[in-house]
């Protein structure tokens, strides 16, 4: 009978190609430069909705010669 040889296989650690992930701090920048703009943009809407609600209250007040007249 024919002997049968023993094969050892050698088992290498596979490393993960996984695509790098964006540094923290670059994702800390964009978050706050977001939380900036969208302050920004919600200060622009609160004064331009405060002027047109202003003019309107002021066009149902009359005024002479800027001084408020009672009714």
């Amino acid at each position: 009978m024919k002997r049968k040889h023993v094969v050892h296989h050698k088992h290498h650690a596979v490393k993960s190609s996984r695509a790098a992930k964006p540094q923290e701090s670059y994702l800390v920048v964009v978050r706050s430069w977001m939380l900036l703009v969208m302050f920004a943009l919600m200060l622009g809407l609160g004064a331009v909705v405060g002027t047109y609600l202003n003019q309107q209250s002021a066009a149902n007040t009359p005024v002479v010669a800027g001084v408020q007249t009672s009714r």
